[in-house]
Parts: C-alpha cells; sequence; structure tokens
C-alpha cells in the first residue's frame, strides 16, 4: 500500500485523516486547493476479511490495522471446480484492478444512488479514487450503536441496484451487506463499493455471509439484501457457516444427490419467527423465497418490501 499520513499530498489534495478499511483498500479524508472536503480510496493487498486483524471486542473506533469483529469485509475467492470457493490473497495488480474496475461502474452510475466519483488519479503508478464524501452512517454502523432501522433504506437500495442493471450501467453490485448501505444525514441511502465483473470465471470478489453461493448476478444481489432482513429481524445472520459447501463447484464434478442433500441442509436455516415471534409472517416468506426460489428476483423481494410497508 500506498504510506499515507496526515498532512501529506496525493495529487491536489491534502490528506486530513483516516475515514475508515475495508478487505482491499483503505479511504481518507482530503481537502482540495479550495478547501472543499472528499475522499480518497487507496488500494490495499490483502486476500480479504479473515486475514484482517480484529479488535478485542465490537467498536465503532477507526484503524488502519484493524476492524471491529461484527464487521464483514468482502473475500477474494478462487472458484475450484470440485472444491469450490477458496481463500485468495491478491496482489498490488489485482488490487489496483479492482479500483480501476469499482471506479468505471462509479462513472457508470453518475452519481445516482451512489458515491459520485470525482476523478482517478495515479499515484506511484497505482490509481486513487478520488471520491464525494458522504456524511452520515453506515447501515452497519447504525445497527451497532441501536439507532432505529428503516425497512424503506433497503427497498431504496433494490431500486437503485434494479436501475443501474435495467440501464445497463451494472451487471449487479455484486457486494450488497450493511457496511455498504450509507444513510446519509438528509435520510438518503446511497450503495458504495460496486464489485466489478470479472474477466475470470473462476474468479470472484464477495462477502460470503451476504453472498453464500457466491453469485455475481442481481439474484445475488436479491439474496444479500434477503440476509440483511433476516439480519434485521432476527439479530443474527441465517448461515453460521458460509458460502454453502458447494458454493462455486461445476454441477458435473459432484454427485447430484449429495448436492441437492447439502444443499437442503443448508437452507434449513431457523425462520425468523422461530428467533424472533414477532417477525411479520410476509417477510419471512419474502426472505425464503429469495434465498430459495430461483425465480424469485431483486424486482419480486423489493415489492414484496414495499407491499408490506403500504399495509402497515
Amino acid at each position: 500500500m500506498i504510506h499515507i499520513e496526515t498532512g501529506q499530498r496525493i495529487g491536489p489534495y491534502e490528506v486530513i485523516g483516516f475515514l475508515g478499511r475495508g478487505a482491499f483498500a483503505q479511504v481518507f479524508a482530503a481537502e482540495d486547493s479550495k478547501g472543499k472536503t472528499i475522499a480518497l480510496k487507496i488500494g490495499d493487498e490483502s486476500g480479504g476479511g479473515r486475514y484482517l486483524s480484529r479488535f478485542g471486542e465490537v467498536t465503532g473506533e477507526r484503524s488502519p490495522e484493524r476492524i471491529s469483529p461484527d464487521e464483514t469485509p468482502a473475500e477474494a475467492l478462487f472458484l475450484d471446480p470440485v472444491e469450490g470457493g477458496q481463500a485468495e490473497v491478491l496482489d498490488n495488480h489485482e488490487v489496483d484492478e479492482l479500483l480501476r474496475g469499482e471506479a468505471n461502474k462509479l462513472r457508470a452510475a453518475e452519481g445516482e444512488g451512489v458515491v459520485a466519483l470525482r476523478e482517478v488519479l495515479e499515484v506511484e503508478g497505482r490509481p486513487v479514487l478520488a471520491m464525494e464524501l458522504l456524511k452520515g452512517s453506515t447501515l452497519r454502523e447504525k445497527i451497532r450503536s441501536l439507532e432505529g432501522v428503516k425497512l424503506r433504506w433497503l427497498v431504496e437500495a433494490a431500486r437503485i441496484v434494479e436501475h443501474h442493471v435495467e440501464s445497463g450501467h451494472w451487471d449487479c453490485h455484486g457486494d450488497l451487506k450493511p457496511e455498504n448501505l450509507f444513510i446519509t444525514e438528509n435520510d438518503q441511502v446511497r450503495v458504495l463499493d460496486p464489485v466489478p465483473s470479472s474477466d475470470r470465471s473462476d474468479f470472484l470478489v464477495g462477502t460470503p455471509h451476504y453472498n453464500p453461493f457466491l453469485r455475481h448476478d442481481s439474484k445475488g444481489d436479491a439474496q444479500a439484501l434477503a440476509i440483511m432482513v433476516y439480519e434485521l429481524l432476527c439479530g443474527a445472520l441465517p448461515f453460521d457457516q458460509a458460502p454453502w459447501e458447494f458454493a462455486g463447484t461445476d454441477d458435473s464434478a459432484i454427485d447430484s444427490d449429495e448436492r441437492e442433500m447439502s444443499l437442503s441442509f443448508f437452507l434449513g436455516y431457523p425462520r425468523p419467527r422461530e428467533l424472533n415471534p414477532r417477525a411479520p409472517r410476509e417477510l419471512e416468506q419474502a426472505v425464503y423465497l429469495a434465498l430459495c426460489d430461483e425465480n424469485f428476483g431483486l424486482s419480486d423481494l423489493r415489492r414484496a418490501m414495499e407491499d408490506f410497508l403500504l399495509r402497515c
């Protein structure tokens, strides 16, 4: 990673502080020559979440060295046709390609429901994304601080992703989770960190607990949002061990009976009303369909949440 310190100049910007980190990048606050504050995203080579040091307890503290135990950073996964998803360490070049791909997705989105991209700098031969600095907090931060959480925010996130998919800007977001939903100070939703498509069919970047079937498509986004609904209803995730053991494997490489049996056990997660008797049946059904019915997609989940809100 490029070493960054407060007061350092990166292109036309002066770094004024550290904002946060994910699996493959760190984000800093900086000012331009007119005193406008922006965010700089800089690559940090890593194999993903399991390789990041963590604080000893859940905390909102931000550090370049470690993250809170309740956060779920993405993983880089090699999809072995027999063994399934295997964690992979990325080098500088691979991280840089991820950042350039993210920049392309942000350009295509033109600031509609996403953080606005200002420019891409080249520093020591590596890309640095200069972006709009949002004011507010992520859905993860709101959950952690026990603030009120609105189902409307998930509906709006679904609308944003649907719009970009239908407009041909993206194939999907690819890594929806509470860390990547940002609620601004005026209660607007922004989706962060869209994952670029890869030319490699055997490689995926995602967060297995929110993408247990290792998908890079709109259905995977629907499943991620459904898992977030489950988490909000139950205070827990539906799957303790993720991804599913055969996610990313070749259908012909695994006995079909073994695959079906494994999938049925994996999808035998506790239903929301088992953990929270007050969980609405309509949302429980929507979560089930999003996770288990291949034909129940992102728009179906969004409409189910909208219908529930209309009846409330």
